[in-house]
């Protein structure tokens, strides 16, 4: 249930459907006679559009969650394993059309090859089922082999978990498969921007783990610039409000250690 509420509720929260929502029903008000308040309604999204689009507001409490944990240089030779989240592959996509078909965090996998490679003696999960709503019978970690030749990954190593549906699903049934002692910690590879999110969901579960973000998508802070980028800063917006809502949820729910985790010893 919380699955498919978090999912419906999200539709119509997220901040660029709230943006559309709100001008769709001034404009329905305003053809229904009620015009001081559908032009009142209209008037503010179109403010919220024009701040949207000109102050960077997404981009910054982006970055903000990218540099909440810091880059890994190296890690610790006492490792329990590594473990990659999925949102690398498009399940449905890559079965619709016969051929892979790559998300938007493809540097997740890349990673993953490479940090598999400079361990040759760990153990190696890939985690992702499929995040659609409704079609559940393609799933992201079937479609891994079809990439993992071209980025030298050796698949004997990997064990699949294919049944998660979120990040939370992710920690619970990724730990089922993995072998986690306290004095051993997993090597957590996923985006920088889902990396707090991630790692409080993972503490809950008791599962040591060490932050590995990688697929960044913001630059380092250099001051504040004004911006004429509308798609690029609903999107941004987006991302960063999901994953901030995404924390405060997960913490309300108990699933979470921390409102806002942070590096440990912070």
């Amino acid at each position: 249930m919380y699955f498919f509420l978090s999912k419906a509720l999200w539709f119509v929260m997220k901040p660029s459907m709230l943006l559309f929502l709100g001008m769709t029903l001034g404009f329905i008000l305003i053809l229904a006679q009620r015009r001081r308040t559908g032009f009142a309604l209209v008037g503010v999204t179109l403010l919220s559009l024009w701040a949207v689009s000109v102050i960077p507001m997404g981009e910054m409490m982006v970055r903000h969650l990218e540099e909440r944990f810091p880059k890994q240089e190296i890690l610790p030779e006492n490792i329990g394993g590594i473990i990659a989240l999925g949102g690398v592959i498009d399940p449905v996509l890559s079965r619709g059309r016969g051929q892979i078909a790559v998300d938007g965090s493809t540097e997740r996998l890349l990673f993953f090859a490479m940090l598999a490679d400079a361990r040759p003696d760990v153990p190696l999960i890939f985690t992702g089922g499929s995040g659609h709503l409704f079609d559940q019978s393609a799933k992201e970690a079937h479609y891994l082999e079809n990439l993992a030749g071209l980025v030298g990954l050796d698949m004997s190593r990997v064990t699949l978990e294919t049944e998660s549906r979120n990040t939370m699903e992710n920690a619970a049934f990724s730990k089922k498969l993995a072998t986690v002692t306290p004095d051993k910690p997993w090597v957590l590879i996923t985006s920088a921007r889902h990396m707090p999110r991630s790692v409080g969901l993972f503490r809950k579960q008791g599962w040591p783990i060490i932050p590995y973000p990688v697929d960044f998508i913001t630059l380092p802070e250099k001051g504040w610039a004004p911006t004429l980028e509308y798609l690029g800063g609903q999107s941004m917006l987006d991302a960063a409000v999901h994953e901030f809502v995404g924390m405060a949820v997960a913490y309300l729910l108990d699933r979470s250690d921390s409102l806002y985790p942070a590096p440990a010893g912070d």
